[in-house]
């Protein structure tokens, strides 16, 4: 069964790394921005009462962020910066110990970015079934499948 969580505010993309050094220690840490999103993420998704998930998991994101006043009507898709690839990093890390152990677990993964309003996250996570003997297809509900079940006990 799929779960359905839904994150308000502007999304932001994970930022680059930052380093210091401590004598011949050198260390790394998250900019300020970036962690405020993550804590915000965090305490969202745990007000939503979530279920921990163990085993492999598949994740669907879809990010909405606003449209410029500018823009043209016609333009549909969102092109231009932040990345998805950066965007999702911050939510997955938000999710860690939350929705599940470790982010490892997710096997599947889709994700998009739209313009719409109110700017939000929806997050949308499940257990990945047993790959199917028959197609190899995760959670697979064909017909001969499910005989093929029957006759396999």
């Amino acid at each position: 069964m799929n779960r359905t969580y839904t994150i308000l505010g502007i999304p932001r993309p994970q930022g680059r790394p930052r380093f210091f050094r401590r004598g011949s220690f050198i260390g790394t840490y998250d900019p300020k921005e970036s962690r405020q999103y993550k804590d915000n993420v965090s305490a969202q998704l745990v007000a939503q009462s979530p279920a921990m998930l163990d085993g492999a998991i598949n994740m669907t994101v879809a990010f909405y962020l606003p449209r410029p006043k500018t823009l043209p009507k016609k333009v549909v898709h969102h092109v231009k910066k932040p990345d998805v690839d950066n965007l999702i990093k911050g939510v997955m890390d938000s999710c860690k110990g939350i929705l599940w152990h470790d982010d490892t677990q997710v096997v599947l993964l889709s994700c998009a970015k739209h313009y719409g309003d109110p700017p939000r996250v929806v997050i949308e996570v499940g257990s990945v079934g047993v790959p199917c003997d028959v197609h190899g297809v995760p959670g697979c509900q064909s017909k001969g499948c499910e005989i093929w079940r029957e006759k396999a006990v």
